[in-house]
């Protein structure tokens, strides 16, 4: 089961990664679709892998609290400007898919997929030192204590998000099957 819910999760993340790439869009049908999907698989896999009810109901919460944490860590990210809220409702979608506790260490290899994408886009497109002035404006907001309104991500200088995310997602499934790539 686990290799079924993992290749769904990864088949997610690279129809994700196209859309982003194409369009910096990530529609609404592929990851609420895939959230539910992923709450849904993991509730009838844990009630056929354990027997019953009970299993179920132990899928479906390793399914939430996955998606929870994912959803809620870069749910805050996406209010703050640092992410799409597109990002954001894939992440859930992933964390409904791997489950805790794969989702806490996927949590890790996507923002370190992050720093790397962005580093190396920045690099690659000759844009470091808008990138960074963009941080600055984004720390500087974080500093003023505005809660009126989160800081905008300037639209000049997006990053398709989505690569990260598949990115550190396959890391994370990758160190389900082979331990020696594990970070945590």
């Amino acid at each position: 089961m686990l290799i079924a819910a993992d290749s769904c999760c990864l088949l997610l993340c690279l129809v994700a990664l196209v859309t982003d790439v194409r369009s910096y869009r990530i529609p609404n049908v592929l990851t609420l679709g895939g959230l539910a999907l992923g709450l849904a698989f993991n509730a009838v896999a844990g009630a056929v892998q354990l027997g019953g009810p009970i299993g179920a109901v132990q899928g479906l919460v390793a399914a939430l609290a996955g998606a929870l944490l994912l959803g809620l860590v870069f749910g805050a990210l996406g209010a703050l400007g640092f992410v799409g809220m597109g990002d954001v409702k894939l992440l859930a979608a992933v964390g409904a898919w791997l489950r805790w506790p794969l989702a806490l260490p996927a949590l890790l290899y996507v923002s370190l997929a992050g720093g790397l994408v962005g580093l190396a886009w920045a690099l690659a497109g000759g844009r470091l030192g808008a990138v960074l002035g963009n941080l600055a404006t984004v720390a500087r907001r974080l500093l003023a204590v505005r809660p009126d309104r989160a800081p905008e991500a300037p639209q000049l200088h997006r990053l398709p998000y989505a690569v990260a995310i598949f990115a550190g997602t396959a890391y994370a499934v990758a160190t389900r099957y082979w331990a020696a790539l594990r970070l945590i």
